[in-house]
């Protein structure tokens, strides 16, 4: 099987039939589209649905293909935050998590969604320096107010990759990593799946082998930081000048909250279990 068939492609609805017999997240912005556009044969293949359009028609996705993973993409999560008490409804029959760009207001945006129960996928890879306070409130929210029992990712992959001392960066915990998932341009162009969805002229295939030569040279940033095993470079594109500053203190907070768990979970006693006779 090629490496191709391998990936998981972020696609536009119009373009499904372009991907045959292969794993497929399909992006809309009208579910009523959805219902009437899939076929038996296209759900076979669906591994999610991702929809664009906090005001659309929702209600025709009760019932419709039931435990289906689908993400609500906020593209304003300043103005739409109280909309999103329109996904309570379709969570009773699918697996919702809230995808907010990191822009001015996605912070209340997370805790809002928290208190709905709702995963929360925070996408941008290069916070503005701005931001920065909001990023690090958004942390704090997650890491230490009780109400949250859903992950806030990145945080919640990060955190839980430090736990367990496993070297997973954040190209595999945000699913962005392209040699395993793709995003679709809406005029076909496969790309990273995540903005500037626009191509670099780059082999996906070997874009993750190719960004780690180029972010491990002897004066990058990268190739001193503690913390590059757990980011694997993610925050050098598109921009392989970002400083990592803020996002370091991030990383090293979030480490700090690994190892205060790890020494509450050494204070309990190791449960003998019964080996099979």
């Amino acid at each position: 099987m090629t490496q191709q068939h391998l990936c998981t492609y972020n696609v536009p609805l119009a373009l499904i039939d372009s991907y045959p017999n292969r794993r497929l997240i399909i992006r809309a912005a009208d579910p009523v589209e959805v219902v009437q556009t899939l076929t038996p044969q296209h759900l076979d293949n669906l591994v999610a649905l991702q929809l664009l359009d906090i005001k659309a028609e929702l209600e025709e996705l009760d019932g419709w293909n039931p435990g289906l993973p689908t993400e609500m993409v906020l593209q304003n999560p300043a103005g739409d935050t109280m909309k999103l008490y329109r996904l309570c409804r379709l969570q009773r029959s699918h697996p919702v998590r809230v995808l907010l760009p990191i822009v001015a207001g996605f912070s209340n945006a997370a805790r809002v969604a928290s208190f709905l129960h709702l995963p929360v996928k925070l996408e941008g890879a290069s916070p503005d320096p701005e931001l920065m306070e909001e990023f690090s409130a958004t942390l704090d929210f997650f890491l230490h107010n009780k109400a949250v029992c859903q992950p806030i990712d990145y945080f919640g992959g990060l955190l839980t990759s430090l736990l367990h001392n496993q070297p997973v960066t954040l190209w595999e915990l945000q699913e962005e990593d392209p040699a395993i998932v793709r995003y679709v341009t809406d005029d076909g162009m496969e790309t990273i799946a995540r903005p500037p969805f626009t191509p670099q002229g780059e082999d996906l295939g070997t874009f993750r082998f190719e960004l780690t030569k180029r972010v491990l040279e002897p004066d990058a940033e990268c190739a001193s930081c503690d913390f590059f095993l757990n980011c694997g470079g993610y925050f050098k594109w598109p921009d392989p000048a970002f400083s990592c500053a803020g996002v370091k203190q991030v990383f090293q907070r979030v480490r700090e909250a690994a190892h205060e768990l790890q020494d509450d979970l050494s204070l309990y006693p190791t449960v003998p279990t019964e080996s099979a006779t």
